[in-house]
């Protein structure tokens, strides 16, 4: 007859019970390797999203009010331009010529080839007159000429005119394609402000 199994027995076979699955598991310090290798890969993703695909971004003047308002944080989507092309009205995010350290937003106006024109306050693209239920503020002379868009390039301009430092600017000019981020298509926060932006087309 076998004997009857004690409680210490039972402990010794719950331990030999443990350590095989721990080392059908793989042990116990590979648990920790790959926890470690799931966070490693789960920062890289998320880095090569913001870096390739989406990056929220706070606005930080007023040069796109009210489509923009300072301390809004928008959704630039960076994979856009990849797979279609910059049309006219649509909110980029973009460099300065020559300035690699502050980027700002702006309203593509004028593509390559085009002809802007502007006199009191009126925009125009290859002489046709754009309807900008958008813009808020008008124009000071200083706006008022012809400006060529260069291939290769783009014309931009803030909706808020008033304050805008953009294509008008001599010092500024055409911005080049290569110099744009993304794409701007909504407003996360604040929840007060969330929004889709509205497609722009203009009968140009």
């Amino acid at each position: 007859q076998g004997r009857m199994l004690t409680k210490e027995d039972k402990r010794n076979m719950m331990r030999l019970v443990a350590r095989r699955n721990e080392h059908l598991k793989g042990g116990r310090v590979w648990e920790i390797m790959e926890y470690c290798i799931t966070l490693v890969l789960m920062f890289i993703l998320a880095f090569s999203i913001r870096a390739t695909l989406f990056e929220p971004m706070r606005v930080k003047g007023s040069s796109m009010e009210n489509t923009l308002m300072p301390g809004d944080y928008m959704a630039v989507e960076k994979l856009t331009y990849i797979f279609s092309s910059m049309k006219r009205g649509d909110v980029v995010i973009c460099y300065y010529p020559k300035n690699d350290e502050y980027t700002c937003v702006k309203r593509i106006i004028g593509l390559p080839g085009d002809t802007v024109t502007i006199l009191d306050g009126v925009v125009q693209v290859n002489g046709v007159t754009l309807k900008e239920d958008y813009v808020t503020t008008g124009m000071t002379a200083k706006h008022d000429g012809t400006y060529q868009v260069e291939e290769g390039c783009v014309f931009v301009m803030g909706d808020n005119r008033l304050v805008s430092r953009d294509s008008t600017d001599g010092m500024v000019g055409n911005i080049p394609k290569e110099r744009v981020i993304g794409r701007v298509n909504r407003v996360l926060l604040p929840i007060s402000h969330a929004k889709r932006l509205p497609k722009i087309e203009y009968d140009v």
